[in-house]
């Protein structure tokens, strides 16, 4: 689309934009009018009445003087141009508020036979096929007889007649779309509903021009007699961040707004708006930080905020002080956003499961129905709701995909709006079965007929009530809050470097943090949790008795083991940890230096910060602390020590350990424990002996005579098998053998290490030593003056030997000097 178009179709979105409202929010059933007219004694205003105005132009200028539509960058409107099908079917999924839906869908299916996967309006296409319109249950798309969409197609009278009617039409029928006749039903009934009121159509297969499809809007809009209209300068959302210059929404960094002085924060008591106070004269303490609170924000052109209207919070759930558990009210502090609410019981629980146990039989509680597919949510009931005669009665509150759904709950760092209520139930630990109670549930929802009085809701329940928004103040993880790592500590200025899990790195300043002294934030390589200003540390980088630095020696998936300092030898479950950061710092793999932080009395990580595989602290040590006392357990039955006493018990080897560290050895006593292990060990086991080299080994439930089997066992320090341990230490004889001649001949730098490494795997055989790869790296560059080595010339050598059979046995020579002849 070149500019123009994009900007018209911009301008249309915002046209189309008080549809959100419009379509979800119709007009009350007429057969009900009359009778809610009579009983109504202070009928709230559900929103702004759209005016009576006469003739096309005026019709057009109303749309334009109410800022619904802006131009092209001349100043003009293209009343005369056209618009293509994907264009208007694209503004009319977004105004209906399935812009997500529609980006999940893009490409995902093809529906039409000339709306390829790739095409850019595939994912509107398939939501305006597939989500029925909210006022009748009918989607808006159907395409042509022969299975195409024609999306580059001008949109016809005829067409964009039948969208507008299948949103706007509350008694249009399946039946009533199957049984149709194109196109003089769909155009009968868009003149009955005044849709086509001042626009001329000659011929409705004709393409709509803009000026035509402008009135149209303004009559669907006047048909409805009411729209809830939305300033482009209001949002709706969750307080994640409160600050004396910062607020920020749904922990979304795009959504953050400057305050001030100035700002007002408006709270409801009595029935209606009050100014609260400006932010100037509020304590902002940490506690009191508003966290968690729904509010509809008003800003200027300055991204300032002017006003914060709280709709509800945590702790009183649905404002304002009248509204209580199990007591439906019309709430006018949700004017524009819903016209009543109602809420269950707040019990101080930090999970789903917990409120199980609180909830008392006779007290507000909800539960969720699904449909027969147990997949999609279709509705929220509210139980023990205060009814006709102070009975206790059930409100069932339909769900739709224009229902928002929000998650606030700031002691377990959760407070953002999710995608749907399946987002929502996963985050607060929802089990599925059909009486789950859930504590802790606010909403905001419109019904039908209602007679409204301030105080209970006298409700029929034959009545439809849709939600419009729905909270839940619990998650089912205790989350710290949003984690980071500190890269660079605090500077004089406050400045410091942070990074998230994906290694995204983020400066931030400090000195405007009113809740802790702005230096004091952590130092290089803590990990911090981050909740507003609220900053707590999660790993002390410093502390190595609660966080050691281990090495990890294995890799199972998402498992690992892991060695400390000690040689004690655990494992972790990483498969739940925010880990910091693969990007800068290797990845969780073999031979990386970790810190952790675990789950209470568990080996399951919560928190893993990789160090690197060249860690080293400030003393140029790599492995700091032990793991005893900080895990609860070791792989079963393992055991490290140095064997004492190597002999033989029938077809056995016997053998006794001095065991110096295990993680059931808090103490750190030394002890001695007597095992078997099969013959062939026997030599081996007296060469570890001799060299006083830990062993490590699991000990298994078989026993031989009064000592238990040992099995699996390795040298400790590279975890390699016995055998093959030993067979490298003999390679490594074999290359400092002083009868092994360190001398080459080749003088071409690129052919030396091809003769070094021919001459180390000539001597390996010469001394019997197998299965050893020998890899061989040239560390001396060649002088620039020089074209090849010369004579007495002694380059340096990198050379790497390692076990074909086992890979952890390895040993590096870091320098071999041979000499040129």
């Amino acid at each position: 689309m070149n500019k123009k178009i994009i900007s018209l179709v911009l301008a249309l979105v915002m046209v189309l934009g008080t549809f959100t409202s419009v379509f979800a929010e119709a007009a009350k059933a007429d057969a009900k009018k009359e009778e809610v007219k009579k009983t109504e004694t202070k009928k709230a205003e559900a929103g702004e009445k759209v005016e009576k105005v006469v003739g096309k132009d005026n019709k057009i200028q109303y749309v334009i003087d109410k800022k619904l539509v802006e131009g092209y960058e001349d100043g003009t409107y293209g009343l005369d141009k056209n618009i293509k099908r994907a264009e208007i079917t694209r503004l009319l999924v977004l105004a209906n508020g399935n812009e997500e839906l529609s980006k999940q869908l893009q490409g995902s299916m093809k529906i039409y036979s000339d709306v390829d996967a790739k095409h850019w309006a595939n994912g509107v296409i398939t939501v305006g096929t597939t989500v029925p319109s909210d006022a009748n249950g009918i989607a808006m798309l159907a395409g042509y007889p022969d299975g195409s969409f024609k999306p580059e197609k001008d949109v016809t009278y005829a067409e964009l007649s039948k969208m507008l009617v299948v949103l706007a039409k509350k008694d249009l029928t399946a039946d009533m779309v199957k049984n149709a006749k194109w196109a003089s039903d769909w155009m009968t009934w868009a003149a009955q509903l005044g849709i086509l009121n001042d626009v001329t159509v000659n011929d409705s297969d004709k393409a709509a021009n803009r000026a035509d499809a402008f009135t149209m809007i303004y009559n669907a809009l006047y048909a409805m007699k009411e729209f809830k209209r939305v300033p482009a300068n209001e949002t709706r959302g969750i307080i994640s961040n409160f600050s004396k210059d910062t607020l920020q929404l749904n922990q979304d960094s795009k959504m953050e707004y400057k305050v001030n002085a100035d700002t007002v924060f408006v709270t409801g008591t009595n029935n209606a708006y009050q100014q609260f106070k400006k932010i100037g004269q509020l304590n902002l303490k940490a506690a009191d930080y508003y966290l968690g609170s729904l509010v509809r924000i008003l800003t200027n052109d300055k991204n300032e905020v002017t006003h914060i209207i709280e709709l509800g919070n945590p702790e009183a759930l649905a404002n304002p002080e009248y509204a209580k558990a199990g007591k439906a009210v019309v709430n006018t502090v949700w004017r524009d956003v819903a016209d009543n609410t109602i809420e269950t019981v707040n019990k101080n629980v930090r999970t789903a499961d917990q409120a199980q146990k609180e909830i008392k039989a006779d007290e507000c509680y909800a539960t969720i129905n699904f449909n027969d597919n147990k997949i999609k949510a279709n509705s929220i009931v509210f139980h023990n709701v205060e009814g006709k005669d102070n009975k206790k009665v059930e409100l069932s509150l339909k769900l739709t995909d224009k229902t928002e759904f929000y998650v606030a709950n700031p002691a377990n760092n959760i407070m953002k709006k999710v995608a749907n209520i399946n987002e929502a139930l996963s985050l607060i630990g929802y089990q599925d079965y059909k009486e789950y109670k859930l504590a802790g549930v606010y909403a905001g929802f419109d019904t039908d007929g209602i007679k409204s009085n301030y105080g209970a809701i006298k409700y029929d329940t034959a009545d439809r009530h849709t939600a419009k928004v729905v909270v839940f103040n619990y998650v089912n993880k205790a989350y710290d809050g949003e984690k980071f790592r500190i890269i660079e500590s605090s500077s004089s200025k406050g400045n410091l470097t942070l990074e998230n899990t994906d290694g995204k790195l983020m400066d931030s300043n400090q000195l405007a943090n009113i809740t802790r002294f702005p230096l004091s934030y952590g130092d290089k390589l803590d990990v911090v949790s981050v909740i507003g200003q609220n900053i707590t540390t999660v790993i002390d980088h410093s502390d190595y008795n609660k966080y050691p630095v281990v090495e990890i020696i294995d890799v199972d998936g998402k498992v690992l083991t892991v060695r400390d300092i000690d040689g004690v030898i655990s494992y972790l479950d990483t498969r739940d940890a925010d880990v910091f950061s693969a990007k800068r710092y290797d990845a969780l793999e073999v031979g990386n230096f970790i810190q952790f932080k675990v789950e209470k009395d568990s080996n399951t990580a919560t928190d893993i910060s990789l160090l690197g595989k060249n860690y080293r602290d400030e003393n140029g040590k790599t492995l700091r602390g032990s793991m005893v006392g900080v895990l609860p357990v070791v792989h079963k039955g393992t055991t490290m020590g140095v064997v004492t006493e190597v002999g033989t018990v029938g077809d056995y080897t016997t053998f006794t350990v001095r065991v110096e560290n295990s993680l059931a050895n808090s103490a750190r006593r030394y002890h001695y424990n007597h095992f078997v292990a099969y013959s062939e060990l026997k030599t081996k086991l007296e060469d570890f002996k001799a060299n006083q080299r830990p062993v490590s080994f699991i000990v298994t439930d078989q026993k031989v005579g009064d000592r238990y089997l040992a099995t699996e066992i390795k040298d400790n320090a590279t975890q390699a098998a016995l055998a093959e341990y030993l067979n490298i230490q003999a390679a490594k004889a074999a290359v400092e053998d002083k009868a092994f001649t360190k001398e080459t001949t080749e003088k071409d730098p690129a052919k030396i290490a091809a003769d070094v490494k021919t001459k180390v795997e000539a001597q390996l055989t010469a001394k019997a030593v197998k299965d050893v790869k020998v890899e061989v790296e040239l560390l001396t560059k060649l002088e620039a003056s020089k074209k090849a080595f010369v004579a007495t010339d002694k380059p340096e050598f990198k050379v790497t030997l390692t076990s074909t059979k086992d890979a952890k046995a390895m040993e590096v020579f870091e320098k071999v000097v041979f000499e040129v002849k």
